[in-house]
């Protein structure tokens, strides 16, 4: 058996962090269905796609999301991607990795800040080396071994970089792949405009910034700050969408978790 097939028979789990995006997780799932049923090379791919929605009134926890995705799944998976639900793969590969492993390259770079009104500011891009957002591969023992994502940042902003501190601070590489996906557009919540239509950041990012700059004074901080101390109840796990195709599983799930 070549390497190629070894790497299709790795189990995927996508997490997709979620709560009151209504319409844009309806156009993700329906494109996604789609795209890892006919996609030339992912459709060979056993994938298990979760959706993983906040259901508290507490602020959006990204981080924590992410975790229960992997501890949820943990006895199925053997590498992890996060992938925002408004980020849709068009060109993308989402196969294996002993790496981590950036998804994308076009797409998520100079949108605009708030498209619900008239400013004139967009989000620019990072550099790539500087970024692990919106569409990210760990494989198990990496994700493991960083101790997932931190569970402390609420709001907006900080908890991407976290992992890539955690990962850079263990010497690990990040590699990079060609992925061009479509962005469902959106508010930005990491900023604010303005009446002098000025952007500045919003309160839960500057918060955030502080929290970071703290934790990573002593590099050791994630250690006790990952998948090893989430506390959180499953509140419901429902099955939306499940076919064999290509001799590989495809499975669509919708858990509610609280934390």
């Amino acid at each position: 058996m070549s390497l190629l097939d070894v790497n299709f028979k790795k189990k995927l789990l996508i997490v997709v962090p979620y709560r009151n995006r209504d319409q844009q997780l309806k156009i993700f799932q329906y494109h996604t269905k789609i795209y890892f049923n006919e996609d030339k090379l992912d459709k060979h791919l056993n994938v298990k796609l979760c959706i993983l929605e906040q259901a508290n009134d507490k602020p959006f926890n990204y981080g924590r999301l992410c975790n229960a995705g992997f501890l949820i799944n943990e006895d199925y998976l053997d590498y992890i991607v996060i992938n925002n639900v408004d980020f849709l793969p068009m060109i993308a590969d989402y196969s294996y990795s002993d790496s981590p492993m950036l998804l994308i390259k076009h797409g998520h770079n100079n949108l605009p800040m708030r498209p619900s009104s008239n400013s004139k500011w967009i989000v620019k891009g990072s550099k790539r080396e500087n970024f692990f957002g919106n569409s990210v591969l760990l494989p198990k023992h990496i994700f493991k071994k960083v101790n997932g994502y931190s569970n402390s940042y609420w709001g907006w902003g900080y908890e991407d970089t976290d992992l890539k501190k955690r990962i850079d601070v263990n010497n690990i590489e990040i590699k990079y792949r060609d992925g061009f996906f479509s962005p469902l557009l959106h508010d930005n919540n990491g900023f604010k405009i303005t009446d002098k239509d000025e952007a500045v950041p919003s309160e839960s990012s500057i918060k955030n910034k502080k929290l970071y700059d703290e934790k990573w004074a002593n590099n050791e901080n994630y250690i006790d700050d990952g998948i090893n101390n989430l506390n959180y109840e499953i509140k419901s796990n429902e099955e939306i969408y499940k076919n064999l195709r290509n001799n590989a599983d495809f499975e669509i799930r919708h858990i509610k978790v609280d934390f």
